[in-house]
């Protein structure tokens, strides 16, 4: 290997080692201020709300609660599972006929809206 050559490849790996450490410092006073600004419950609380512990009741929903969210989910399917459609001005779906680009046509439609 050539002098440069190694030149280049020592200044790469240190490179990436400063990033690296970095990244490892950054992580680490990050975790450092979790611990010093969150704020935990005491030995006491736990221990006292440990024994508190209830099962967690769902709430009832009535029959209509029921059948609308059935309808919305329903919808949901239907429209994720629902064929694009073909647009006028294009061959295929997704495919622009002629000189249609459609990064001109959005900037060009933003300038006439801008001017009003």
């Amino acid at each position: 290997m050539t002098t440069d050559f190694q030149q280049g490849l020592l200044i790469a790996a240190i490179g990436m080692g400063l990033v690296f450490a970095v990244i490892i410092l950054l992580w680490w006073l990050m975790a450092l201020l979790m611990r010093l600004t969150s704020r935990e419950k005491s030995e006491e609380n736990v221990e006292t709300n440990a024994a508190e512990d209830k099962p967690v009741v769902l709430p009832v929903m009535a029959p209509d609660e029921r059948k609308f969210k059935a309808v919305a989910a329903a919808v949901a399917v239907a429209i994720g599972l629902e064929k694009p459609k073909m647009q006028p001005g294009m061959d295929q779906v997704g495919d622009v006929k002629g000189n249609l680009n459609p990064w001109l046509t959005v900037h060009r439609s933003r300038q006439l809206d801008n001017r009003r």
